[in-house]
């Protein structure tokens, strides 16, 4: 993938960085760059994508800068707008720097206060591929908000020959709301008229897949106050991200600990465990396009579905409190690294609950720890759900260690979660699973 970030840009990214934001074919849009490792950055997001470059020049040579810097004169509530955007991209910018960081005062001062790629008195434009990248990567800037609905639909004739023609943005992109007991996820999805190389989703005629999404960690399973506070603020983000796309939320669910807990936040439902297994059999089999007969194992921060089918078809499907954190709770267990004695005390005590559940045919997790364990066993430095989606995920050799970036928000519950997954295939006398990044957001945009 940095071959290709090279070949984007014409030369190699300057510093350390990483790729924030993926394009419907999987190809680098947006980068985010850290302020000083490597090299003395203040802008945070750049614009990767050779089409939306070329075509964010164009603006500027037609003079929308200008017109743009006229408007902010003139407009205070656009002004206050975008000066709220300065100061979010500061911040952001500002956390990344440590107090250990070996630097020259004026430039970390400038690191702290500076705004959108480096506007040190914040006004003007200064330049529309930063406010676009900006935009894209957080949905809170109102100029690249303007930048993204002129780009919309996609006009171009034809992307780099290295990549698919670009499609159209009709008919409108449906999105799903995902709110679990460790994490609260977002799924915008667009119809294109050919198969792309990430994992698509069947929904009537056409190719279906992510256009864009997001995960927030909560872990409302191990704090339910602090949780529900983070899981609200999440569903209030998705909603404006969900606006700014142009797209249609099918549903929002809640799952898992807000079963007992109730809503977390308004637009949301409660949906049953057998529901939640149901959809989450539906996005995996249809993703995979699986035959015969498929058992599909969801692990959550509260609760485990497993459902078994074939051809598509469930046959029988049971939803059980043996998620991470219930696991944790019901065992005593405050320690995220386990002892050999408590590795051993999980397998028995998820083993003893599932004896009687029949794991038929090919065995299928999906959920952030198991996507999480196949990137690591993948040894990804970037969250690439083209590789892990469909994934053979073989637990008797992953190694779990040092996180990358990506998995660090996963450290508390990993090594417990694997256990979990390690006892569901003892269970089955199998050693390894196929992983899907495709699960419940896709079951309920398939039906």
């Amino acid at each position: 993938m940095d071959e290709r970030v090279t070949s984007q840009l014409g030369r190699r990214p300057q510093g350390d960085y990483e790729i924030h934001e993926l394009c419907p074919w999987g190809y680098p849009l947006v980068l985010k760059t850290h302020p000083y490792l490597g090299a003395i950055s203040p802008t945070l997001y750049w614009l990767s994508c050779p089409y939306l470059v070329r075509f964010v020049s164009k603006l500027e040579a037609e003079g929308l800068v200008s017109k743009y810097d006229k408007r902010l004169k003139e407009d205070p509530v656009f002004q206050s707008a975008l000066d709220k955007a300065h100061e979010s991209y500061a911040k952001e910018r500002s956390l990344l720097i440590e107090e250990s960081a070996f630097l020259d005062e004026n430039i970390i001062e400038k690191l702290k206060t500076s705004g959108i790629g480096g506007s040190e008195n914040r006004e003007g434009v200064k330049c529309l591929h930063m406010h676009l990248a900006h935009f894209l990567a957080t949905g809170q800037n109102p100029i690249g908000k303007e930048v993204w609905e002129e780009a919309l639909p996609w006009k171009a004739k034809e992307c780099p020959s290295n990549c698919p023609p670009v499609p159209s943005r009709d008919p409108k992109p449906l999105a799903v709301i995902d709110a679990g007991s460790n994490t609260c996820r977002l799924l915008i999805a667009g119809v294109y008229p050919e198969p792309l190389k990430s994992p698509i989703i069947n929904v009537n005629k056409g190719h279906w897949q992510g256009i864009y999404t997001e995960t927030t960690t909560t872990e409302a399973g191990r704090d339910i106050r602090e949780g529900k506070k983070k899981t609200a603020q999440a569903v209030e983000r998705y909603l404006s991200l969900i606006e700014a796309a142009g797209a249609k939320l099918v549903r929002g669910v809640a799952t898992g600990i807000w079963r007992k807990e109730g809503l977390p936040e308004g637009s949301l439902e409660v949906i049953s465990g057998l529901d939640e297994a149901k959809y989450s059999f539906l996005g995996a089999c249809s993703s995979l396009q699986l035959k015969g007969d498929v058992t599909v194992c969801d692990l959550g921060g509260s609760s485990l579905e497993i459902i078994s089918g074939t051809d598509g078809s469930i046959k029988e499907r049971d939803s059980f409190e043996l998620g991470f954190w219930s696991v944790f709770k019901a065992l005593g267990i405050n320690e995220s690294k386990l002892s050999s004695k408590e590795i051993l005390e999980v397998r028995e005590y998820v083993k003893k609950a599932l004896g009687h559940i029949p794991l038929k045919g090919q065995l299928v997790f999906i959920g952030g720890t198991a996507t999480t364990l196949a990137g690591l066993q993948l040894g990804l430095n970037e969250y690439d759900s083209s590789k892990i989606h469909g994934y053979r995920l073989d637990l008797s050799t992953v190694s779990i260690g040092w996180l990358p970036r990506w998995a660090k928000e996963r450290e508390s519950s990993i090594e417990l979660g694997a256990q979990i997954l390690k006892a569901i295939l003892e269970l089955n006398g199998d050693s390894y699973a196929i992983v899907s990044d495709m699960g419940l957001m896709a079951g309920i945009l398939s039906k």
